[in-house]
């Protein structure tokens, strides 16, 4: 049981240190493929520390809060997506390190969420 409440614990901190790092990067325009800051980046900052802040609070009650793991799956694969997509364009230059750190991330956030299922309920 332990070691299930670990890895919950890891997939919140992974995740919202991810959030965190984005976050910073996206106030960097030479990091998104711009010359200089843009409202939208702003935006993206602001939501990324926010949804950073709601996995740290999930952390507080790692069993009750699991659910904040799915919609953090979704939202890492649309970001993983979108970063593929903007290569494609020519936009950004592709990152097969951030493709495998996006992948990593899922796959722990889905593991986390799925060896918990036997807590829910206890």
């Amino acid at each position: 049981m332990d070691s299930k409440i670990t890895w919950l614990r890891i997939s919140y901190w992974t995740a919202a240190i991810a959030n965190f790092g984005i976050a910073i990067s996206v106030l960097i325009p030479e990091r998104v493929g711009l010359t200089e800051f843009v409202y939208p980046m702003g935006l993206m900052s602001v939501v990324a520390i926010s949804w950073g802040i709601l996995l740290l609070m999930a952390d507080r009650k790692p069993i009750d809060r699991r659910w904040v793991l799915i919609p953090t799956i979704i939202v890492v694969a649309l970001l993983s997506s979108i970063r593929i997509y903007a290569s494609i364009l020519g936009l950004i230059k592709f990152s097969m390190a951030f493709l495998i750190l996006g992948l990593l991330i899922i796959s722990l956030l889905t593991y986390s969420y799925v060896n918990s299922r036997s807590l829910v309920g206890k």
